[in-house]
């Protein structure tokens, strides 16, 4: 697991580091995969990339918004949204792009599409990484 400083909030002469556990795996995929053309590797929480299908993928790990990210067909938000007890409609009410999500819950939804391994071709653009 590595830990990675998300933000230092200073306030009154104390600091605090906002930081996310995440497994390696999901950063060596986060550094390959969030960022643009600019800002590639760079664990853009924020990222927007569109695709030539006219998808989007967004977030750290570029999370589709067709296939995993979509209110209108739910497979993957279902099961996202229960693991962190919630309803799909909770989640795309509070975050309806994942780039919009904190990074728990970025990295959450990773956890659930990777699935242990079996869910590498998501990301397999990123496997030289």
């Amino acid at each position: 697991m590595i830990e990675i400083l998300i933000a230092l909030i200073c306030a009154g002469g104390m600091c605090h580091a906002d930081t996310i556990t995440i497994s390696s795996e999901a950063a060596a995929i986060a550094s390959c995969e969030s960022g643009d053309t600019v800002t590639l590797g760079t664990l853009d929480w924020h990222a927007v990339n569109v695709n030539g299908d006219g998808t989007i993928d967004g977030g750290a790990f570029q999370i589709n918004n067709y296939w995993i990210w979509n209110p209108a067909d739910r497979w993957m938000m279902r099961p996202i949204a229960r693991s962190m007890g919630l309803t799909s409609d909770q989640v795309l009410t509070w975050w309806p792009n994942v780039w919009n999500a904190p990074p728990d819950v970025q990295y959450h939804a990773f956890e659930v599409v990777w699935d242990n391994g079996y869910g590498w071709k998501h990301w397999s653009a990123s496997q030289p990484c």
